[in-house]
């Protein structure tokens, strides 16, 4: 048995040396074959260095056309005033006739007619048209407004109306590409500006409450357009443009109502509609906690109320004794946290309903009773 062990393994080294002699040092064909087939296995090709290719979007035309058929101008013929002309020729000129026209922007909601816009954009006024990005025109009726969140719902009777994508799945973040979409200063054509979300506050931002901040150009009669993001999806309406001491001049800061705080808001005017309007009369307005601090007694919680920024003339709120400077903490015993929320509470009072207002006026707790009015054209003029 040792013996067969012993030829094997002189047999196996003597092929590897013979096989080691082909590969290394002879110069016949087979040698010459073998070394190639040794070759085209041991090599392997390394891929070719590619050089990654990007595509940057070149354009935004496709989300775009998705949104811009949902945009509307909004003309409005408000009360009538008259000014001594001063050019007058003849007695039938002296005076010169102001009938308020004032332009914006709106957003097709709903199939049925619904167009939400800014409240200061259908403020005052005796008369609405919109037009459509089609050209159709159409006298627009108010369903409701929501003074205190800058809202407004108009009603079309149109048929075959475009309505925004709308995609809450997807969140709004800080640099995200955006895109104004309105009517500017009332001459122009159907406009767009393009820019990003510099911030988003959220209702603990109370000098802010509900609102985008973008850096998009927003001109007056862009006031109640849409923001879209850069699929075509509306995530908001334009509010207003943080004023410059250099009049026109773009500030770079934008507001934004985002949808989610929109879509409450609409659902409630529409059911509410058919129903006498409540009318208060009052705007309020939130500080910073800090400056809260300064106008409350010690045991009031900083993070609660609304300052009253305004009381109009002849209004319930006036009538009930509310007074600018006022701050209210809380109506009909509860707390008010947010504009939002007392915004919510008020679009649930009925005409000669009354509300209980829990005031703080010079660091002394008092409570107001306002009875609310219903609003008519009248009390619309005085309205905020």
């Amino acid at each position: 048995m040792n013996q067969i062990r012993f030829v094997i393994k002189y047999a196996i080294a003597g092929l590897f040396i013979a096989l080691a002699y082909l590969v290394l040092f002879s110069d016949s064909e087979a040698s010459l074959e073998l070394r190639k087939w040794i070759s085209s296995r041991l090599v392997v090709n390394a891929p070719a260095t590619q050089t990654p290719v990007f595509s940057p979007i070149a354009s935004y035309a496709d989300a775009i056309e998705k949104a811009s058929p949902t945009v509307v101008s909004i003309q409005t013929v408000g009360k009538g005033t008259l000014s001594l002309n001063p050019d007058a020729r003849n007695e039938d000129e002296q005076y010169v006739v102001n009938v308020g026209l004032n332009v914006g922007s709106g957003i097709i909601i709903d199939k049925r007619g619904y167009v939400v816009t800014n409240y200061h954009v259908v403020r005052d006024a005796k008369s609405i048209k919109v037009e459509l990005s089609d050209k159709r025109e159409k006298i627009a009726t108010v369903v409701g407004v929501d003074p205190f969140l800058d809202l407004a719902v108009l009603h079309i009777a149109l048929d075959n109306l475009p309505t925004p994508i709308i995609n809450p799945e997807r969140p709004i973040r800080t640099g995200d590409v955006v895109f104004a979409i309105g009517n500017p200063y009332g001459r122009l054509a159907q406009t767009v500006t393009m820019g990003i979300v510099s911030a988003t506050r959220t209702p603990a931002d109370r000098n802010f409450p509900e609102r985008l901040q973008t850096d998009v150009a927003i001109h007056p009669g862009n006031s109640g357009g849409a923001l879209i993001n850069a699929y075509g999806e509306l995530i908001g309406i334009n509010n207003m443009q943080l004023a410059s001491q250099m009049g026109g001049a773009q500030t770079g800061i934008s507001f934004t109502i985002p949808y989610y705080e929109i879509e409450r808001v609409v659902a409630d005017l529409i059911e509410l509609q058919g129903k006498p309007s409540a009318y208060l009369g009052f705007s309020v307005s939130q500080l910073h906690p800090t400056e809260v601090q300064q106008l409350l007694p010690q045991n009031i919680d900083p993070n609660l109320g609304v300052i009253i920024t305004d009381v109009q003339l002849k209004s319930p709120a006036l009538k009930g004794g509310l007074l600018k400077g006022d701050y209210a903490i809380s109506m009909n015993e509860q707390p008010i946290k947010s504009i939002r929320q007392l915004a919510q509470m008020i679009r649930k009072v009925e005409a000669s309903q009354s509300i209980t207002l829990t005031i703080v006026r010079s660091k002394q707790i008092q409570k107001i009773i306002i009875v609310a009015e219903e609003q008519n054209a009248q009390t619309i003029e005085d309205n905020i």
